[in-house]
């Protein structure tokens, strides 16, 4: 059997009744739960690499959000949340604290021993992490510890900040973002469009 279709087995007959049980709606290899304010999205890649006689392929986390649509992101919001439209992106890696980490499906592996650890990695790693964001505040208090940690002003947590109220939060990130900013008309139009000031 090609192992592409070995790897569409096991999104069907595995991984699929398992975001199933947990709330989560499938589209091809993306799932998303819909919260109230948001979304929590998993999606499974495979490696552009890959061959008829190995498939690699890996875990994406994010949480998905349509209030940046329309001024973050110029577009409408899909109909279906993706990871790949999503804030605080993360790759199984990780949350295994591994780097880059890809699953393997060739002619010579266990494959009862890859559905036991991608079951096990969604399980208890996938879950709990995104157990921890209940409520947006949950989001964008994680957006802000990450953003310190790279020291980046995140134009994404702006809006979030001003859509939902934090207006104080938001007026001051965005002067701080236009003061930084190599390319200021578009921060500029960003403010207009959140009613904030950037004098």
């Amino acid at each position: 059997m090609i192992m592409q279709e070995l790897f569409k087995q096991l999104i069907k007959d595995e991984i699929a009744p398992l975001f199933k049980e947990n709330g989560f709606k499938k589209k091809g290899n993306n799932f998303a739960k819909t919260l109230s304010d948001f979304a929590w999205t998993v999606n499974f890649p495979s490696s552009k690499w890959n061959t008829k006689e190995e498939v690699e392929f890996t875990i994406n986390t994010g949480i998905f959000t349509d209030k940046l649509f329309g001024i973050g992101y110029r577009e409408e919001p899909p109909k279906f949340p993706t990871e790949i439209n999503s804030v605080l992106r993360h790759r199984i890696s990780k949350l295994k604290k591994e780097e880059d980490y890809w699953y393997k499906i060739n002619l010579s592996s266990d494959l009862e021993k890859v559905k036991q650890e991608v079951s096990s990695d969604i399980e208890s790693l996938v879950f709990p992490y995104f157990e921890k964001f209940q409520t947006i505040e949950d989001v964008m208090q994680e957006m802000k510890r990450e953003e310190s940690q790279d020291s980046n002003s995140d134009l994404e947590l702006t809006i979030l900040y001003q859509a939902y109220g934090y207006n104080k939060e938001a007026q001051e990130r965005i002067i701080k973002t236009y003061n930084e900013a190599s390319y200021k008309p578009y921060i500029r139009e960003v403010a207009d469009q959140l009613n904030l000031s950037i004098e």
